[in-house]
């Protein structure tokens, strides 16, 4: 404003010392402003040039700038100059012979090395000569259009939140459709095949249809190893699930995480909008409902996009893929079976035998060889857990009645049955083992009145006692 009031006083015929004493300013300014607006008026009425006369305009009516002064780094020179640029070319090099690798010198390396040599210079000299020497161009970002059902991308991100006033990391599967800007997410404790594969089908059981070609980073889950001159090997699963479904299976370059950067920005906004303010939960269920309901309150704007693009997609099979991943496991001497670092008890009949592990998300179902299926555990989470079925050990007890008591297998039994051993059997642990034997016939009266008449369970039934009656209703719940 000051400039624009000298102009304009100038302009209205006030001479410079009454300008400078309205004003308050120095006539000194006041002379050099005036100056050089005569000077840049006379400059642009000799010029032809349409593009320099707008320049020199704005540069007239622009505020004043400030003059820089440029500093000059006078300990950067000599010795340490020549060995600065030396460390450069081993890092060059370097690259050279190893190709793309995360092991590229840092201004902080740099630095470290320098004062190891014995020079004395601070780390933000060593940081601004350091991007002298790269001056890269920024990359330019190509906007990128899609047709309706093309292309969706793929990714996983991490999620800390408190359970229960625990702190627990969950890994949200992130698929995001850049043409209609939804994202459909589902928090794992994991990144495991399983879970890799469990989001994908989730994901088209909610499309409703298939994308033509889904786009990935170089995770373990999708790329096996990689060969020469940039090649890359699936992982089996990967290729099956393509071939079921059938989508063009595409990956980015090595460390090109920008190539699917729709994914990237939408896991971080999801992330972040939801987890940023709220991120304590009583429990696991309470999380997963509060995540799929303000994911869906997020996805509310893009959903008429998304019916759209849903008329695009490939049909689904008639059958869903079946999810579980195959491991074939040797039963020990405990009558375990190891799966991802935790165990699982199967019969004590299978003792060193191999068996067919069918892994799920949640859950684990254990096969013979031959089909016959043997058992079925929850999943656990963690490493060295152990999930174990009392009834998996009921002939080794019978060997050994000994050992009941303070057996893995007793501890993690139900309540009831922990009752009802130590108010009738805590002495006499092999009965208790017997009636636990009889699962037949225990089944059958599970579901029946327990009246003297309809138990087939005893022989005698007129010697049957209002003590074995009790006994059996503690086991299963039912009530006298």
């Amino acid at each position: 404003m000051d400039k624009n009031q000298i102009i304009v006083r100038h302009r209205n015929g006030e001479s410079n010392r009454t300008i400078a004493k309205k004003l308050g300013i120095s006539k000194d300014t006041v002379n050099k402003y005036i100056n050089e607006y005569k000077a840049m008026i006379q400059d642009i009425s000799n010029q032809t040039d349409a593009h320099k006369i707008a320049m020199m305009q704005e540069q007239l009516c622009s505020k004043p700038r400030r003059k820089t002064i440029q500093s000059v780094c006078h300990v950067f020179n000599g010795d340490l100059k020549r060995k600065f640029y030396e460390l450069l070319n081993v890092d060059a090099k370097r690259n050279e012979l190893l190709g793309p690798n995360k092991q590229s010198a840092t201004a902080a390396a740099l630095h470290r090395e320098l004062i190891k040599e014995g020079f004395s210079i601070s780390e933000s000299t060593i940081r601004a000569k350091l991007r002298e020497y790269k001056d890269k161009q920024k990359e330019c970002s190509i906007k990128l259009y899609y047709e309706y059902g093309e292309v969706a991308q793929y990714d996983f991100h991490q999620v800390k939140v408190r359970i229960n006033n625990k702190n627990v990391v969950y890994h949200q599967a992130t698929i995001s459709l850049p043409k209609s800007n939804l994202i459909f997410g589902k928090l794992y404790r994991d990144e495991k095949m399983e879970s890799f594969l469990n989001s994908l089908v989730e994901f088209f059981n909610y499309c409703g249809g298939v994308f033509k070609k889904i786009v990935f980073d170089n995770m373990s889950n999708v790329v096996k190893r990689f060969i020469y001159k940039n090649g890359k090997t699936y992982t089996d699963d990967i290729i099956k699930l393509s071939t079921y479904y059938g989508f063009k299976i595409e990956t980015c370059n090595f460390r090109k995480g920008n190539e699917k950067g729709h994914v990237e920005n939408s896991g971080k906004i999801v992330r972040k909008e939801l987890f940023t303010f709220k991120y304590e939960f009583n429990n696991e269920k309470e999380l997963l409902e509060y995540y799929a309901k303000e994911l869906k309150l997020r996805n509310k704007d893009c959903i008429k996009e998304f019916h759209i693009e849903k008329l695009h997609l490939m049909p689904l099979p008639a059958k869903q893929y079946e999810l579980g991943r195959i491991q074939y496991a040797k039963v020990n001497t405990y009558s375990f079976v190891s799966i991802d670092t935790n165990f699982y008890s199967v019969p004590d009949k299978y003792v060193d035998k191999n068996l067919v592990c069918i892994v799920y998300t949640d859950f684990i179902n254990i096969f013979e060889k031959n089909g016959m299926f043997v058992c079925k555990h929850e999943k656990k989470e963690g490493k060295g857990n152990h999930s174990v079925n009392l009834m998996h050990y009921i002939n080794t007890f019978l060997a050994k009645p000994k050992a009941f008591a303070n057996s893995l297998a007793f501890k993690q039994a139900p309540n009831s049955l922990k009752t009802i051993f130590y108010k009738y059997y805590s002495t006499n642990p092999r009965d208790f083992l017997l009636l636990l034997k009889q699962d037949d016939a225990l089944n059958k009266i599970k579901n029946m009145n327990f009246e003297k008449k309809r138990l087939p369970y005893f022989n005698d039934v007129n010697k049957l006692s209002v003590l074995q009656i009790e006994q059996t209703s503690l086991l299963f719940g039912q009530e006298n």
